[in-house]
């Protein structure tokens, strides 16, 4: 009788063992990035894809990649899921990082680098043109963030010795970046 037992629990122990086994295998396939979209226009590669940011009407998605062999900031639309032309965005011997969207993704403000020098960056989608905001900042920059209606950026500067922040207005004759009918509010002076 003990010779049965005994079996009988070192079936039971085996047998829970291999359905642990099963288990866990089921449980790593199902967790397998194969089942992700991989490809030249799809949100995710094999390579890195980080630092994401996300417009604040939530369809469009800016983050860096190293998919062309040379870090990059991409544009994704989450609605057509799709990546968008941004020409004149990334410039040779410049490493973008950092963006950060305005509500529909109008303006995108990034960190970069201006003659080995850091800077703030700012790409226009309407008119695709890229323009540096703090060409004359001595310190270092990092972590831009615009605003909805872009037309507030902030970011972290040293130039005072210490990490600050920095709030740049782009100015009252920028063109807003808000919903169609949402009403203007102008800050008091």
């Amino acid at each position: 009788m003990n010779k049965f037992i005994r079996l009988w629990l070192q079936f039971k122990f085996h047998w829970s063992l291999y359905i642990s086994l099963v288990s866990l295998v089921s449980l790593l396939v199902s967790c397998s990035y194969n089942d992700t979209p991989i490809g030249s226009n799809s949100l995710n590669t094999r390579n890195t894809e980080e630092q994401p940011a996300l417009s604040g009407n939530g369809r469009f998605l800016a983050y860096v990649s190293n998919r062309s062999s040379t870090q990059q900031l991409l544009l994704y639309d989450l609605e057509q899921q799709q990546l968008i032309p941004t020409p004149r965005l990334n410039r040779r011997n410049a490493i973008a990082e950092s963006p950060s969207l305005s509500y529909s993704g109008r303006y995108i403000v990034y960190s970069t680098n201006d003659r080995g020098r850091p800077v703030v960056g700012l790409y226009d989608r309407a008119v695709g043109q890229s323009q540096i905001l703090t060409p004359t900042y001595n310190g270092s920059i990092r972590n831009p963030s615009i605003s909805p209606d872009g037309r507030y950026v902030v970011f972290e500067t040293t130039i005072r010795g210490q990490w600050d922040i920095e709030v740049l207005d782009r100015g009252a004759n920028v063109e807003l970046d808000i919903p169609n009918g949402a009403p203007v509010s102008v800050p008091s002076q």
